[in-house]
């Protein structure tokens, strides 16, 4: 029996778990090049308006691409202390590693 969006989005929703590394796009655009977080918690949003959605807590694992977006895009990330985002599950690109 087909269930259509509903039941593939039910398993989207679970696929990363906490302490995963995964490649993320920025959504500020496609000009920014992907990098690598580490994921520290799950925030699940409910809106009567719109579908659940999933927002994560995270903080990037490279040094490198800290000091790339700082210096070429302004964000301002600076490691190792400074590092930590938020992250919408849609703009995560590929698991890295999975340590969940």
């Amino acid at each position: 029996m087909y269930r259509g969006f509903e039941s593939h989005s039910r398993c989207h929703l679970d696929m990363y778990k906490i302490n995963d590394i995964v490649l993320v796009k920025s959504a500020a655009g496609p000009a920014i090049p992907p990098f690598k977080v580490k994921l520290l918690e799950r925030i699940k949003r409910d809106t009567s308006f719109d579908p659940a959605y999933i927002i994560w807590r995270a903080k990037l694992t490279s040094r490198k691409e800290a000091n790339i977006l700082r210096k070429e895009w302004h964000i301002q990330f600076k490691f190792p202390n400074e590092v930590e985002t938020h992250i919408c599950e849609t703009a995560i690109i590929k698991l890295i590693k999975a340590d969940g």
